[in-house]
């Protein structure tokens, strides 16, 4: 089935307004008198995450933010207290008010934040529908193709409401952001850029930029490309690269794995089990350990009694953007000529995809 619409990431917004002033005005609340004296962070999320662009005290339950000089360049803000966020859409003469509670309310006197707001609830009432349905059809012991027609149509339908609101915001900075949020239902470069053409501010956003080279890089390392270059260690610390193993006439199924990821450990069995049987000279699994810790690494190699070759690449942070990786694991063949034969192998359908590689 389609993967789910990022729904609940778009389900955590906040808003805006504009007036005829330059720059933009933030004030906010809190009802918590108990947190009169603590600091609210605002961050551009177009930025660096890591690093507030201003901070303001909580007194007598209110903070404010202003920025006086105009705004060029619209973008989406985050209120931060603790694990309160709300968002908002900026451009030239915002005017917001924030109640950080759980969850956040922002309200804007019917701008781009409040129409965002409206969006979200046409999307949320359709996700309730969408689940009282879906419990209906399982009570009535309906066929799993018939649940899966319905939950894939009520996701179009959901699509069509974030679409709409595309079309219908293309020129400001809603449409910008709600494009950035389906941004990975687009799966090719070019498909992307042709939506995003008619989108004003569809890459002012981090994620849409990110999309478009997550998908470049799966271009450059799709099945049949050849395999693409990177440093690591072995376990003993000395330098390697993915080189050492890939193209040296051997089939190399290497697996871009990480020792807190539940998913990978699930693999391990399946991995071991194809270098027993199939190890030697003309094929290897080797582990590409990835975003991990060292010493973590090196506890799950022995609590997993791992027998096949490893490259340590979690210190390079350029290993997974290469091929494209966002999630984990991703389990990929290279051919004796260092060409990639398949991706996305997992479970029983990669033990026998190899089997049938292997003549076994």
């Amino acid at each position: 089935m389609k993967k789910t619409i990022t729904i609940a990431s778009l389900a955590l917004i906040a808003m805006t307004s504009c007036s005829n002033q330059t720059g933009y005005t933030i004030t906010g609340t809190v009802s918590d008198s108990t947190l009169n004296g603590e600091t609210v962070y605002l961050v551009d999320i177009n930025g660096d995450a890591t690093q507030a662009i201003d901070s303001a005290k909580i007194e007598n339950l209110s903070f404010s933010f202003t920025k006086k000089e105009p705004i060029t360049n619209p973008t989406c803000l985050t209120a931060n207290l603790g694990r309160m966020r709300a968002t908002i859409l900026v451009e030239e003469g915002t005017v917001a008010n924030v109640t950080l509670s759980t969850p956040p309310a922002v309200n804007d006197n019917g701008g781009n934040n409040d129409k965002l707001a409206q969006i979200l609830s046409q999307v949320q009432e359709k996700g309730m529908q969408m689940r009282e349905a879906y419990g209906t059809l399982m009570q009535n012991g309906a066929s799993q193709d018939s649940i899966q027609q319905l939950l894939t149509s009520m996701q179009q339908e959901m699509l069509s409401i974030y679409k709409n609101a595309i079309e219908s915001n293309k020129d400001n900075i809603l449409g910008g952001y709600l494009f950035a949020m389906l941004s990975s239902e687009y799966p090719t470069v070019a498909e992307l850029d042709a939506a995003a053409a008619s989108v004003k501010y569809a890459y002012n956003f981090e994620q849409t930029k990110q999309q478009k080279e997550k998908l470049k890089a799966l271009e450059k390392s799709g099945e049949g490309s050849m395999f693409i270059d990177f440093d690591g260690k072995n376990i003993d610390g000395t330098p390697a690269k993915l080189s050492d193993f890939v193209g040296k006439g051997k089939y190399v199924l290497a697996d871009f794995w990480a020792s807190w990821c539940g998913p990978c450990r699930r693999e391990i069995p399946n991995l071991r089990e194809l270098e027993e049987k199939f190890g030697g000279e003309k094929f290897m699994v080797l582990g590409i350990n990835v975003w991990d810790q060292e010493a973590e690494f090196k506890k799950a190699l022995e609590a997993e009694g791992i027998n096949y070759a490893q490259l340590y690449a979690s210190d390079n942070q350029e290993a997974t953007k290469l091929y494209g990786i966002t999630g984990i694991p991703q389990i990929m063949l290279f051919g004796p000529d260092g060409k990639i034969i398949k991706r996305d192998l997992r479970g029983e359908a990669m033990k026998a995809f190899v089997a049938e590689l292997m003549g076994k």
